[in-house]
């Protein structure tokens, strides 16, 4: 994929590779769904709307959402999706790139090396815990696995906020949001790097070349860690270090 593709406002991507038939045994083409790619406000809110919808069960959403408000008791779908917004609108603001799959059977949000943001400082992270504690201490675990496998100055391609349509079950709109970046960025020779909030979504990443680096246990507000019922994440780099 080229990368005038990539940084195009809205484009239409296709290949073909081949598939085992099942059935018959033969090769038959598979032809994977087309990809478009846009940062829109149409393409903004779907990809908001979708991953709320997929993750909303999530322990980590969950988790996060009381530690913003600790008064919330059920976590729905327009609360997560309220807080996707403001996090796609500043990453779109960054440089970053909404990709669908399939008509948004699957989308993702892939931020470039050129969006990779700067680590926060302690100040910082001071200031986020005063009002999201377990937020700011994920934020710290991150940013020292990032420190640790990558160095601070490294530049890395990132994938958040992907997510299938729970309601559609397209044959390879995943992948088709994934493989072609992966393909990219071991092409421009830099890593790619992400959070995997569950077991699912880990083992989808390992498929496609990425491994776990760093074990994650967040904990909420008031509860410390070796008392138990720790949300797990983990913490996954492709293409590094470099061949």
């Amino acid at each position: 994929m080229e990368s005038a593709t990539l940084t195009s406002e809205n484009i239409s991507t296709s290949s073909v590779n081949n598939g085992q038939n099942a059935t018959s045994g033969q090769q038959t083409p598979y032809i994977p769904p087309s990809t478009t790619i846009s940062t829109s406000a149409d393409y903004r809110y779907r990809l908001a709307d979708i991953y709320a919808r997929a993750s909303v069960q999530d322990p980590l959403i969950i988790m996060f959402e009381q530690d913003k408000d600790p008064s919330v008791m059920s976590v729905t779908a327009a609360l997560v999706r309220k807080a996707c917004e403001g996090r796609i609108e500043r990453k779109v603001n960054l440089g970053s790139l909404i990709v669908e799959a399939a008509n948004f059977a699957a989308v993702a949000c892939w931020e470039p090396p050129s969006a990779t943001p700067s680590l926060l400082t302690t100040e910082e992270l001071e200031v986020i815990a005063q009002q999201r504690p377990t937020f700011a201490q994920f934020t710290r675990d991150i940013q020292s696995a990032r420190i640790e496998i990558l160095g601070p100055e490294t530049k890395y391609w990132s994938l958040s906020l992907m997510a299938r349509d729970p309601d559609r079950k397209d044959r390879g709109a995943v992948r088709a949001v994934i493989e072609p970046f992966v393909a990219r960025a071991k092409e421009e020779g830099v890593p790619l790097w992400l959070t995997a909030a569950n077991t699912r979504a880990r083992d989808v990443y390992q498929y496609f070349g990425f491994r776990v680096v760093r074990y994650i246990e967040s904990f909420p507000q008031g509860q410390k860690q070796g008392e138990g019922g720790g949300v797990p994440s983990w913490v996954m780099v492709c293409n590094w270090p470099p061949a």
